[in-house]
């Protein structure tokens, strides 16, 4: 047996269930977090800002950040070491007790989430973006799929802490933004990389059933 987590985009593109029932007759037992660490991620970067002299990127997507810095030419910036949230799951699930010794796997909804996250070596850790792990299961067992509009953690997810924040999404919006350095009157920028967020990732399925 070995032991999957379903990232936040993948959970709700299927029925539970039926999704549940497919990973176990593939050998695969379904694990979950105990942490909120949504919440606890959205208290790192409050305290991030309380001590920053700069403004500050939004970590959460790999493929955001590199485009980015590929338009900061000087110190005008600053990215915080505070992992993304599914990060912070894989770290909880690599660390509990129970799994010690056992193969994890973690789904991501890109395949540059998956690079980073392997980059990190965790122990019996895999990251496998879900459109490589569909490639793994039984051919003969299909799960409908529904495309979802919206993001899990959409843009707006900082909109909270009291901060002059922008919101950027697609590789072109964040190249413009940074290169007429925009971001230099903010606290903190949230970027996603894909147009309207991970549900618009490389590595899920959009529109198939």
């Amino acid at each position: 047996m070995q032991y999957i987590f379903i990232n936040p985009v993948v959970d709700k593109m299927y029925n539970k269930e039926e999704l549940n029932d497919v990973l176990q007759k593939n050998g695969y037992e379904r694990v979950d977090v105990t942490v909120d660490w949504h919440g606890i991620v959205k208290e790192k970067y409050k305290s991030a800002l309380d001590e920053a002299t700069l403004p500050l990127l939004d970590r959460r997507c790999p493929l955001a950040i590199e485009e980015a810095k590929k338009q900061i030419k000087d110190k005008t910036a600053e990215v915080p070491a505070i992992e993304p949230i599914l990060i912070h799951c894989a770290m909880e699930l690599a660390t509990r007790e129970t799994l010690k010794g056992k193969k994890k796997i973690i789904t991501t909804p890109c395949e540059s989430l998956a690079s980073h996250g392997n980059q990190l070596q965790l122990q019996d850790t895999v990251f496998v973006s879900w459109k490589e792990f569909l490639k793994t299961l039984d051919a003969n067992l299909v799960v409908k799929e529904n495309a979802l509009e919206e993001s899990p953690i959409p843009l707006g997810y900082f909109d909270s802490l009291e901060a002059k924040t922008a919101s950027l999404s697609g590789k072109e919006t964040i190249e413009e933004y940074f290169s007429n350095e925009r971001y230099k009157d903010k606290d903190l920028v949230e970027m996603l990389y894909c147009n309207g967020g991970c549900n618009n990732g490389d590595g899920v399925l959009i529109d198939e059933t």
